[in-house]
């Protein structure tokens, strides 16, 4: 079972470079940078943990086609490769975040991602490619210089049709917010649908859950702080919230729904009291390290390959604190309680 760290674009270079030294401290596999607009941008930030760590994958969590061509994110990627041979891995998804304030439109993001795999891995392998899509267009493109390698391409999905896209397509899939043995595995049948589709085998995709977790004695406090990161997903959602509904959970209340609809991202964490307790449960791991760890058992025993945490300081805390637990109390719990066989052969990050 293999670990991931997440960090958001909102701390400073020398605040980035202390959090992955000490995940590569603690022994996490993956540091993954999200790619959320209007913060510090990912690619920048992956640079600089590529010539400042040796051993950590990392990866872009998650990149998509709308605001960033698919050409560029090649580009990109071949050379962070340069930076860290062997290290890079691609996160790719619908995408949502900053799309109104720039006047992006998410057309079609089944097609667009399938049309983005392609053109990337052909770019990635030193080919010119020549593409006039449903969505992405590309002609005579070729990079410039010879690419390193190509690497893993891990889609970061909830819905049903990207999902089953990623069984069919990509090398992992990173499911969130889900945080259940009911959630994830409801996730997973929906990837496995699409390894079947493909005629792949199921080793071929790796299962990765991502979740925002906070620990604190105050298992209240906690599931509070988690909200935030609750209601993001139905930011980017919105107005149609699918992945809710084979989950049994009540529909987004009135009052949430109106804030939702303003399409203002800085209108989250001060409403995301709003949405209902039974959320947390099924889409962030939240409580102290007692209910915590057991979650966490839970969501492994699920079949996924990797756990990647976002972690969520509680009031007085700081991130560091829930790093250093995850890696040091609740893994090795995690670990210890799997199977000798837990956890499928590493495919990507």
């Amino acid at each position: 079972m293999r670990s991931g760290l997440l960090v958001y674009g909102d701390d400073p270079p020398h605040r980035l470079l202390e959090l992955a030294g000490l995940a590569e401290e603690l022994g996490y596999d993956c540091l993954w940078h999200a790619d959320e607009k209007f913060y510090r941008d990912p690619f920048v930030g992956l640079a600089l943990l590529a010539a400042n760590t040796r051993r950590m994958e990392l990866g872009v969590c998650v990149t998509e086609p709308y605001a960033r061509h698919p050409a560029l994110i090649a580009m990109a990627m071949a050379s962070l490769a340069e930076l860290a041979p062997g290290r890079m891995v691609l996160g790719l998804g619908a995408g949502g975040s900053g799309f109104p304030a720039m006047g992006v439109e998410r057309r079609r993001p089944a097609a667009a991602l399938r049309e983005t795999v392609g053109i990337i891995r052909a770019l990635l392998s030193g080919e010119t490619v020549d593409h006039e899509g449903e969505v992405i267009s590309c002609h005579n493109g070729r990079l410039n210089f010879d690419p390193p390698e190509r690497a893993p391409i891990v889609f970061g999905t909830r819905g049903r049709l990207l999902l089953r896209l990623a069984g069919e397509v990509a090398d992992g899939v990173m499911m969130a917010p889900y945080a259940s043995a009911r959630s994830l595995g409801l996730a997973m049948a929906s990837v496995a649908e699409g390894v079947r589709r493909s005629g792949r085998q199921p080793g071929d995709v790796q299962r990765i859950a991502r979740v925002d977790l906070c620990i604190s004695s105050d298992a209240a406090a906690a599931r509070r702080a988690v909200k935030p990161g609750i209601v993001l997903p139905l930011w980017t959602s919105y107005p149609r919230f699918d992945f809710l509904d084979p989950l049994g959970l009540p529909p987004v209340p009135g009052p949430l729904l109106e804030v939702l609809a303003r399409r203002d991202y800085s209108l989250i964490a001060p409403n995301a009291h709003l949405a209902p307790d039974e959320y947390v449960r099924h889409l962030a791991v939240a409580g102290t390290l007692e209910q915590v760890t057991r979650q966490m058992v839970e969501i492994a025993g699920a079949g996924v390959d990797q756990i990647t945490i976002k972690p969520v300081a509680p009031p007085g805390g700081a991130v560091d604190e829930i790093i250093r637990a995850f890696a040091a109390q609740v893994m090795p719990v995690v670990r210890q309680a799997l199977p000798p066989a837990g956890g499928s052969s590493h495919v990507a990050c």
